[in-house]
């Protein structure tokens, strides 16, 4: 899955990353609604962690980008967190979605910050 993202991402140079970044948070977290739809004990921690994920995706679109990062390794926690409080979620989900949050916050951070430290090697030089 996270291949397919980043392949595509690479692929479509004129694809804004903000926004697919915080595409991704945002889908990931609504996931667990499908899970948590027959149980209302479950459903209603899910809604309190999509709200968070959601905020952290909208101010990571709009003012820092880092924010997208940290929402998606909080999402892994999430995942593994989450396992104490319900039993909706398939079997091994929690561990594959925890790897997929923490290669996508590694490209994303890397991907964004890559223009940043060329800048900063740059004006180094100078």
């Amino acid at each position: 899955m996270c291949a397919i993202v980043i392949i595509f991402l690479e692929s479509f140079k004129s694809l804004d990353r903000r926004l697919f970044g915080a595409f991704t948070l945002v889908g990931i977290a609504f996931i667990y609604v499908g899970f948590a739809w027959r149980d209302l004990d479950a459903l209603i921690i899910v809604v309190i962690s999509v709200v968070t994920f959601v905020a952290l995706s909208y101010y990571g679109q709009t003012k820092n980008f880092n924010l997208i990062v940290l929402g998606l390794l909080l999402h892994g926690v999430w995942d593994m967190v989450f396992l104490r409080f319900s039993s909706v979620v398939p079997k091994g989900y929690d561990i594959f979605c925890l790897t997929a949050d923490i290669i996508l916050a590694t490209y994303f951070y890397v991907r964004f910050n890559k223009n940043r430290w060329a800048t900063i090697r740059k004006e180094e030089a100078l």
